[in-house]
């Protein structure tokens, strides 16, 4: 009988050598939040207040010339900025309401993380993207506990690798609430 697990071709490298260069907090783009001062509060489903997880994205990308290392993170810092100001609840965090006990998202403008790493491989070391390497993993980093108390940690995180370019989404699942 067959399987559905194929073996890759080739050795993956167990140890991405992965090294953290910076770690931020992105906030709301200003102008536009100053504009909207009282903070909404989302209400989570059932199933939210039981399942509170991090859904882990990785996309893989090839490096260009016409856009070094820096322009990249500056170009990701401004958009993403951007973009949490109609996306209100990535920018906040989850608390818990003290009318009825359950978990609500506090659309605050606390910010979101944002991590720069580096790694000592090319994407060609890597091996095949489409085969599963266990040590994708090491390229998620889990929480900001530098940046953020337990208890304030971020619905969403990117993270920007270079690798050659790997751009890295964590994103709690109570935020697809809206």
């Amino acid at each position: 009988m067959g399987s559905f697990h194929q073996k890759s071709p080739i050795l993956l490298p167990q140890d991405l050598k992965v090294s953290i260069k910076e770690c931020s907090v992105v906030f709301p783009s200003q102008l536009e939040t100053d504009q909207k001062k009282k903070s909404n509060v989302l209400f989570l489903t059932n199933i939210d207040q039981v399942l509170n997880f991090s859904v882990e994205t990785l996309q893989f990308f090839s490096p260009h010339t016409k856009f070094p290392s820096h322009v990249i993170i500056e170009k990701m810092k401004t958009t993403f900025s951007k973009l949490l100001v109609p996306y209100e609840l990535l920018a906040g965090r989850l608390k818990v309401s003290h009318e009825n006990g359950r978990l609500e998202i506090d659309c605050n403008g606390a910010g979101a993380g944002f991590v720069v790493a580096s790694s000592d491989y090319c994407l060609d070391e890597i091996g095949d993207l489409v085969y599963p390497n266990p040590a994708f993993h090491q390229l998620v980093t889990k929480s900001l506990a530098a940046l953020f108390k337990p208890h304030d940690q971020p619905l969403v995180i990117l993270q920007v690798h270079f690798i050659s370019f790997v751009r890295v989404f964590s994103l709690s699942s109570c935020s697809f609430a809206s």
